[in-house]
């Protein structure tokens, strides 16, 4: 069988923690990631939602990729070469604390650690009513960016968090698997209000 995009991210060669699809997926949405749109990554790590994104924009769309690692954007690029669509993303090797490069951008990710400390750069790029979402692993993390989303006027605020279980496809026993893929980050997305 020709791999479909999940199992091409699921052989993403990594040197990070990667995305799940279970994340990515509901993450397309929240942000409105279709063909054609222009959007930004920071933390791009091993690349897997980069691909996605990629793959999901078309040739009409455009990502830029922000990563303060050489040795990681090196490896992002390898893995987008292997779809052949690595012309639809723009890296830039650049701490965020100074600002992106775009300007009129539909939708913003950061997969950072402290994403509440780059919310008026987010504000910066993104066009009125523009997406944003990140991605982190503690309740801490997600009080610091609340009180920070009040403090630059962001509206729209959800706190999610994904788990996925899935079955023994055996019509004679037909159960939950033994393991499920259950906490790997908790998403949240707003918008800004101008």
């Amino acid at each position: 069988f020709q791999p479909g995009i999940e199992e091409l991210i699921n052989t993403t060669k990594r040197n990070t923690q990667i995305m799940y699809a279970k994340d990515i997926g509901y993450l397309l949405l929240k942000l409105n990631i279709v063909s054609g749109v222009r959007i930004i990554e920071a933390g791009t790590g091993s690349g897997s939602l980069t691909q996605v994104i990629a793959a999901v924009i078309g040739n009409e769309g455009h990502l830029y990729s922000y990563e303060v690692r050489p040795e990681m954007q090196k490896l992002a690029l390898n893995n987008l070469k292997r779809l052949g669509i690595e012309e639809r993303v723009t890296f830039f090797q650049k701490n965020i604390e100074n600002g992106f490069d775009q300007k009129n951008i539909n939708a913003i990710f950061l997969d950072v650690p402290n994403p509440y400390d780059y919310l008026k750069q987010v504000k910066n790029a993104l066009i009125s009513g523009g997406f944003f979402g990140t991605i982190l692993p503690t309740t801490n993390q997600i009080i610091k960016l609340l009180i920070e989303f009040r403090r630059q006027n962001f509206t729209y605020i959800e706190v999610s968090e994904i788990m996925m279980r899935h079955y023994q496809a055996e019509a004679t026993k037909l159960r939950p698997t033994d393991r499920m893929v259950a906490h790997t980050g908790y998403l949240i997305f707003a918008r800004p209000i101008s």
